[in-house]
């Protein structure tokens, strides 16, 4: 997935090992669905 975001130019885009399930687990930051999230999958 972060290969393809990069592709459609998402420059900061990165896989995460274990996923977004490890991410979470580790309490890393994280914002509920819909909070700032743009309306498209238009690059910033």
């Amino acid at each position: 997935m972060a290969l393809r975001l990069r592709e459609l130019g998402w420059e900061d885009a990165y896989a995460l090992k274990g996923g977004y399930d490890a991410w979470k687990q580790a309490g890393m930051p994280v914002e509920p669905r819909g909070a700032g999230a743009q309306s498209s999958m238009t690059p910033p």
